[in-house]
């Protein structure tokens, strides 16, 4: 699917299976691996889904973090922010999530820790009767 395209509820139904993984306590995001943090195989499964079904999308990420400065610093609580988020925010915040990764190893994995990305994923299935 492009980049950029509209998604369809069935799109987002896609991503919504990995809701329960990225909210039990007990799941376990990464594994060590000679002293390095590995992706769990279901991360990568999800950063595969997020583009089979098209959810990233090509934009400046790093110029609308700095004009978005609360999902800017990943210690900030942005629980309540991401509730409120329509779709094309989410989709510009996961997207900084991921293209982010690539220029600070971890990041990914630190959101899914710190739970932004199940916050997410909440926020889509209450906007998924909506498209």
């Amino acid at each position: 699917m492009p980049y950029d395209a509209d998604l369809a509820a069935s799109d987002v139904e896609r991503l919504l299976p990995y809701l329960e993984y990225f909210q039990n306590p007990g799941s376990v995001f990464y594994h060590d691996v000679n002293g390095y943090r590995c992706e769990s195989k279901e991360i990568g499964s999800f950063r595969k889904t997020l583009d089979d079904v098209g959810f990233l999308m090509v934009f400046n990420w790093s110029e609308w973090l700095a004009e978005n400065e609360v999902y800017r610093d990943l210690d900030n609580p942005v629980g309540s922010s991401i509730r409120s988020a329509d779709l094309v925010t989410l989709r510009k915040l996961m997207t900084s999530y991921v293209r982010g990764d690539r220029f600070n190893e971890g990041l990914f994995l630190s959101v899914c820790m710190k739970g932004h990305v199940a916050e997410i994923l909440l926020r889509l299935r209450e906007l998924k009767s909506s498209l």
